[in-house]
């Protein structure tokens, strides 16, 4: 009995663990859905302008030859490694982008399908000179359906086993319910951004360094929580700046030792590359990220 206990414990914590390491990317792909520009490479919105700035960076020598040497299937074949590696990579069609996204709304989901069909509309409306419909040229991905049925078939094995064992889901549910009480975020409870991960000036840092309290930081107010994947959901009600807060920035990395620090001398606020969160908005965050402190946190 022990035993069996002991393995739905574990079982449950790997859900749990895995559906939270989930919700963090998602999280993370709803900013880079919305940005114009990652990692200051420019994101084209849709598969016209995905032609036109191709049609930029091919020079008149690439386009002469592919026009002379080169028939549809050889051009993506024989860039499907090159060009099409870069499209991939730079226009985050692996990591999420508002292109990718573009295109998993026409039911095409890998990322080498939608560097093939940008490839193929290129061929057919500056080579050929041809009309391109993405309604009607677009071919969607054939392994929709079986990923379907994939989706279907574990969720069924997921349901089956949290109805077999859902006093320990309850459990673990109150559990967390009230660790995220004690730590300060339950539902109405208000929070405090944590600078200085998304200041916009070198003013609001001074703020933030110099307060004595919580009560000149920008407040938000949860308005729900997800207790399995333990969310919250902020509803931002006061900022310092007019620009709200920065909860995305396509152009930050890590120094050498793991801190997030921006650089005000070279910084802008209107960079496109960048997602703000302004008075008014909600949206979802872990309360363990850089963004939302408890005032118990913000006062440790």
């Amino acid at each position: 009995m022990i035993k069996k206990l002991t393995t739905c414990l574990i079982s449950i914590l790997l859900f749990c663990v895995s559906m939270k390491a989930q919700n963090e990317v998602t999280h993370l792909w709803q900013y880079r859905y919305l940005v114009d520009r990652i990692n200051g490479i420019y994101i084209p919105k849709d598969i016209d302008e995905a032609i036109d700035t191709l049609d930029t960076i091919l020079s008149a020598r690439d386009k002469q030859y592919i026009t002379d040497s080169l028939s549809l299937w050889d051009f993506r074949a024989s860039t499907h490694h090159g060009l099409g590696t870069w499209i991939r990579n730079n226009w985050g069609l692996w990591g999420g982008s508002r292109l990718s996204r573009y295109f998993r709304d026409r039911r095409v989901f890998h990322p080498d399908n939608m560097s093939g069909e940008i490839l193929k509309a290129y061929y057919k409306k500056k080579i050929q000179r041809l009309e391109y419909s993405i309604e009607e040229d677009i071919e969607p991905d054939d392994g929709d359906h079986g990923v379907k049925v994939v989706k279907v078939s574990r969720l069924y094995w997921i349901t089956k086993y949290f109805r077999k064992n859902w006093w320990l889901v309850r459990k673990a549910d109150d559990e967390r319910r009230r660790k995220l009480k004690e730590e300060g975020f339950y539902k109405g409870g208000t929070v405090y951004f944590q600078f200085p991960f998304g200041c916009s000036t070198a003013e609001e840092q001074a703020i933030w360094l110099s307060a004595d309290n919580c009560d000149s930081l920008p407040k938000g107010k949860i308005t729900d929580i997800n207790y399995s994947l333990r969310e919250i959901k902020v509803k931002l009600m006061s900022t310092i700046s007019p620009y709200g807060i920065i909860v995305f920035d396509g152009d930050l990395t890590p120094d050498e030792d793991g801190s997030l620090e921006r650089d005000f001398d070279q910084f802008t606020v209107d960079a496109p590359n960048r997602f703000y969160m302004q008075k008014g908005d909600e949206l979802w965050f872990d309360p363990n990220s850089h963004h939302w402190v408890s005032r118990q946190h913000q006062e440790q």
